[in-house]
């Protein structure tokens, strides 16, 4: 995929996309904690079912208890690298307009911007 290909319309919508995402994920919203928290309390049922096995030996609850720990870190894994994804292709479009002389439309303000007001 090649952004020197890409119209600047495309860049631009594609941008404008990807910004209206990073704003909405940084927000401090009940949605935006729970993948936070899907990944500790993975951990947390992981290492319980894990201690319960070792001490109490193995049974169904524990084995249950290991495979939906190990299910919630791995969503909450796959959730913040898409996110790290997003924001390094926005940073990758950034790049690209201003290569291009920023031609585009001005959008919202950038990520680092953005956090700023969040924060």
């Amino acid at each position: 995929m090649e952004l020197a290909d890409w119209t600047d319309e495309e860049l631009d919508s594609v941008r404008e996309k990807l910004q209206t995402w990073c704003v909405k994920r940084q927000e401090p919203t009940w949605a935006n904690r729970f993948l936070n928290w899907t990944g500790f309390m993975g951990a947390f049922a992981v290492l319980t079912g894990l201690m319960d096995m070792f001490f109490g030996g193995p049974a169904a609850v524990n084995a249950l208890l290991v495979v939906l720990g190990t299910l919630a870190c791995f969503s909450w894994y796959k959730g913040d690298k898409q996110r790290k994804k997003n924001i390094q292709f926005l940073e990758k479009l950034d790049q690209e307009i201003a290569r291009r002389g920023g031609k585009g439309k001005k959008n919202a303000p950038v990520v680092r911007d953005a956090e700023k007001h969040i924060s």
